[in-house]
């Protein structure tokens, strides 16, 4: 759905309608997600009159409807409209490919899914508890797919070709182990194990420094490995970095 979407309070109440949309929404988890604890007087009043204008942009698209429903509205969509939801379709198409052993198309749709991606989430909507939790949730959303993405593509032998992105995704996120673990891995299969050990190295400083604590026992025995030059196969099905199933429902569906 792309539609001009005003200021920013206006984006911020659209977006956690989008968030939870087909869901209802009480007025004061908007007020919420809009002022957190010092909303205006009149954000009863603004929270209509942005409801008001959203209407006017989103009606007469196909399927979309902006309803008031008791103290609340529902924003109604059909599949397919909203980019969240055509990611985690995507996802799951990818994940059944993957339990048929279908590992290239599983990760082609794992890249497609990544690609609706753009920038940072809720960029500039975040300044209030309620959506800084969305942020976080639809950040590790991302995190956890990119991590499907990244298994899937060195079970196929794409070391070299995923490196560039694994380093960027590292450095942004650089206390998430699982893309660390794989950036070490895709670099020793690429024969840069010094490169791979630095990895290692970084990561337990940063650890040791913001967090008080050493990487996880998967990373240390993944080091150990590379250290003594036997690192084992790191793949989709057995990847000791892989969401489990209940984890994933979590990410998924909220």
């Amino acid at each position: 759905m792309s539609v001009p979407l005003g200021g920013t309070k206006q984006q911020a109440l659209l977006a956690y309608l989008c968030l939870h949309a087909n869901r209802h929404v009480p007025v004061r988890r908007l007020i919420d997600a809009m002022w957190g604890d010092a909303p205006p007087a009149s954000a009863r009043k603004n929270v209509q009159l942005y409801v008001s204008r959203i209407r006017k942009l989103v009606e007469g698209g196909d399927g979309i409807t902006l309803m008031t429903v008791g103290d609340g509205y529902v924003l109604s969509v059909t599949p397919g409209q909203l980019d969240l939801d055509c990611c985690r379709r995507l996802w799951d198409r990818g994940q059944e490919y993957l339990r048929t052993g279908a590992v290239q198309q599983a990760s082609a749709l794992f890249h497609e899914a990544g690609q609706l991606w753009r920038g940072e989430a809720l960029s500039g909507l975040a300044t209030t508890v309620a959506m800084q939790a969305e942020t976080a949730r639809l950040e590790h959303l991302r995190i956890s797919l990119l991590s499907d993405l990244f298994a899937s593509q060195l079970h196929l032998g794409r070391n070299a070709e995923v490196i560039p992105d694994l380093v960027r995704l590292v450095a942004l996120y650089p206390h998430q182990e699982r893309l660390r673990g794989y950036l070490m891995t895709a670099l020793w299969r690429s024969g840069q194990r010094d490169e791979a050990l630095a990895t290692y190295l970084n990561a337990y400083h940063l650890m040791v420094e913001d967090l008080g604590i050493q990487p996880g026992r998967h990373l240390q025995l993944l080091y150990q490995a590379i250290l003594a030059d036997e690192a084992r196969e790191v793949s989709v099905e057995h990847s000791v970095w892989r969401l489990s199933s209940p984890e994933r429902a979590r990410v998924l569906h909220g």
